[in-house]
């Protein structure tokens, strides 16, 4: 009886992890956009597949609907190679502040940036077109340096 139960469930995980898997042709067309991905994890969502990888060094998730088009994008970054008027936008809005980190969002032909910026005990949350335009800007009291400043003084 464990036997025929055992089998039954390795037979329905199998099932399970074959229909989670995406088709071929989204495969395909992944590796061809993206021949450096390194540590690719596939997982199903409602209505397509997410893909999370990384490459050069940043990791990125795409989401595929069903049919293997392309909907949305996130590529996370320290910012090093953000595009020129991104850097100008940025400088304009914090001046001279430490980049955190970035997030690139692309969603059918719109790209947007989230960026998180330190600058002294302020920590800044800008969205930033791709066209330069800063759609949001958010100040906060950062935390961490003041919890840093704290433990450094005792």
């Amino acid at each position: 009886m464990k036997k025929i139960l055992v089998s039954c469930a390795s037979v329905l995980l199998l099932a399970l992890s074959v229909a989670a898997a995406p088709d071929s042709k989204i495969v395909e067309q992944f590796k061809k956009t993206f021949p450096n991905a390194v540590n690719v994890k596939w997982n199903e969502a409602e209505g397509g597949y997410f893909v999370s990888f990384y490459e050069n060094g940043d990791f990125e998730k795409i989401l595929y609907n069903k049919k293997g088009a392309f909907v949305r994008s996130w590529k996370y970054s320290d910012g090093k190679d953000l595009p020129t008027n991104i850097v100008m936008a940025l400088n304009k809005k914090v001046n001279a502040g430490t980049i955190k980190g970035v997030t690139e969002i692309t969603s059918g032909n719109n790209t947007s940036y989230e960026i998180k910026v330190g600058k002294n005990d302020k920590l800044y949350c800008l969205n930033i077109a791709a066209n330069g335009t800063v759609i949001k800007a958010e100040e906060f009291i950062d935390a961490n340096v003041n919890e840093a400043a704290n433990t450094a003084g005792n």
